[in-house]
């Protein structure tokens, strides 16, 4: 059985997670230019994305500016369809 998530931000934190790396991948672009974009070292960067909830409006305004989509994309669910 799944195990429930604690609080309902959890699920926006896993959201938006998956939405970065989602997005960082279909534009080929690794971790270290991740933070480069996001004005941080790689090490703050993967703290981050250990703990989306310490990221700052910028450093996600900076990476959705990268990532040409609008900064509330970084939080919607994607939906899948099988073709």
């Amino acid at each position: 059985m799944p195990r429930k998530l604690a609080k309902p931000e959890d699920k926006m934190k896993r959201q938006l997670i998956a939405n970065i790396k989602y997005e960082a991948e279909i534009r080929s672009i690794d971790r270290e230019g991740q933070a480069l974009v996001a004005h941080c070292s790689a090490g703050t960067y993967r703290e981050r994305m250990k703990d989306p909830g310490k990221f700052t409006v910028d450093e996600l305004a900076r990476l959705a500016n990268k990532f040409g989509i609008p900064i509330q994309n970084l939080f919607k669910a994607r939906v899948v369809s099988e073709e």
